[in-house]
């Protein structure tokens, strides 16, 4: 089968889409591993021969809704799995209905959970098509299993983080208010895409968490200082959000020797050698649970706004003082009594919300079921030198795309731009990077060493597996 996996967010989604690029094309697929536009635009203008398009979300906007009809139309087969997750809350319904219709859902497919927590909440919510979901687990978990931990020992990032320990890992959950975009150009796309029709009160929610996180920010930049004049020995590592400004945070903290803010690489390299964690309501606590590392939820200023699975399996504490003294404790390695609601909840959060931390991976449980619904494209599979030859005639289209734009914006096109920019999401994916990450893959799991690439288009790969006769 021809696949296609685009990515949106590089630094979130690259490591876990490249692990199931490489699961498929071992088996014999070829795929297309690229960023978001173009590989679904290819996809949906019928350039790129039938074949199965794994989405990253279903939102329904009429945008969205017109792009599925258009992959249908052309002969694709449609999958999803939501990079937004939804797992830090403790009810996924309302995350549901902003991310999911019943008319998206219809037009996929395949929705790939990430656990029973989110798979089971889409099936009481849409029971008329609940046997579209399946919980696989996602392939961005595979990386937080024991059995996988050994990727991140090596690499540039890593490298990288081994320089700077020992460090404390400050992870930002402040998208509102550091935003690479304007706050009112998000409420406006928000509104374009529906979702404060979907749930109204999502809109009061926004300006209820911008003003929420002006104000919690400043808490963070007081110990975050705090920790630097405690600690001058000791590397803090601030690691924005992928849609905050790098620079923002730089401006808003000051300049201090052993303050660092770093976004390079997946957050997996940093939680793998830091030494303990410091959030409020980030994914990231998730993930260090799972890792094992010590993790402190500083709340000075505890909101209903907060999101409360996060905190829950950490050590909350209200203030910069009880905060410093948890960093003291947990540097000087001592005991430290971890109270049995917390571990109690850790397990039940973890087994309940992620279905592949052991088992089979997410990444192969998800080609099992591309297999399974893609019986029909058997015979539109293309060889991988055949869509290798693609390469011109898509540069031809896409070339032919611009200047035509460019006539339609030319007079007017300072009030038709993109109402949001999104080139920090995915700023380029070089040789070296996908080279390293998937050497480093074959690796630490002693597999897909059968698996070639080829470089497709300025941020997009081919693979393919080397030994099959296609």
């Amino acid at each position: 089968m021809n696949i296609y996996i685009p990515i949106e967010v590089k630094a979130r989604e690259l490591e876990g889409k490249t692990l199931l690029a490489l699961a498929a094309a071992e088996r014999g697929h070829t795929v297309i591993l690229g960023d978001k536009s173009s590989t679904r635009s290819l996809a949906a203008k019928g350039v790129l021969p039938p074949g199965i398009l794994h989405n990253k979300s279903l939102t329904p906007s009429e945008k969205a809704i017109k792009l599925l009809d258009n992959l249908k139309k052309h002969g694709h087969v449609i999958t999803c799995q939501d990079e937004e997750s939804g797992l830090i809350d403790e009810s996924y319904e309302p995350f549901a209905r902003l991310r999911f219709s019943e008319e998206s859902i219809q037009k996929t497919d395949r929705v790939f959970g990430w656990g029973r927590h989110d798979t089971n909440a889409l099936k009481k919510l849409f029971p008329e098509l609940a046997d579209k979901f399946t919980a696989t687990g996602s392939p961005r978990v595979d990386f937080w299993r024991d059995d996988l931990h050994a990727y991140y020992d090596s690499g540039p990032v890593s490298e990288k983080a081994k320089s700077l320990k020992p460090f404390i890992l400050i992870s930002s959950n402040f998208s509102a208010f550091l935003n690479q975009n304007r706050f009112f150009d998000v409420i406006a796309r928000l509104r374009d895409a529906n979702y404060f029709d979907r749930t109204p009160e999502w809109e009061q929610h926004q300006y209820d968490n911008y003003a929420y996180q002006s104000r919690l920010i400043f808490e963070f930049i007081k110990l975050i200082r705090r920790l630097s004049a405690q600690y001058p020995s000791i590397n803090i590592l601030v690691r924005p959000h992928p849609v905050e400004t790098v620079s923002g945070w730089k401006k808003a903290l000051g300049t201090f020797p052993n303050v660092h803010v770093i976004r390079e690489g997946a957050i997996g390299n940093w939680l793998n050698e830091c030494a303990l964690l410091v959030h409020n309501g980030c994914t990231t606590a998730i993930e260090a649970a799972a890792f094992g590392k010590p993790r402190i939820a500083f709340r000075p200023l505890p909101n209903p706004i907060e999101r409360d699975i996060p905190n829950k399996i950490s050590y909350q504490v209200f203030g910069i003082e009880e905060c410093i003294d948890f960093v003291s404790k947990i540097l000087n390695k001592k005991n430290i009594q971890i109270k049995e609601d917390i571990q109690q909840s850790q397990k039940e959060i973890l087994g309940m919300r992620f279905t592949n931390l052991e088992g089979t991976l997410a990444a192969e449980r998800i080609v099992d079921v591309w297999e399974e619904i893609g019986v029909d494209l058997q015979n539109s599979h293309a060889h991988p030198k055949d869509i290798y030859l693609l390469k011109n005639g898509i540069k031809s289209v896409l070339k032919q795309q611009i200047q035509k734009y460019k006539k339609v914006l030319k007079p007017n096109i300072r009030n038709n731009r993109k109402l949001l920019k999104s080139d920090h999401k995915f700023a380029e994916l070089t040789e070296y990077q996908i080279g390293s990450l998937i050497e480093n893959i074959q690796s630490s799991t002693g597999k897909f060493k059968n698996v070639d690439r080829k470089k497709f288009g300025e941020k997009s790969y081919l693979l393919f597996n080397k030994n099959v006769n296609y």
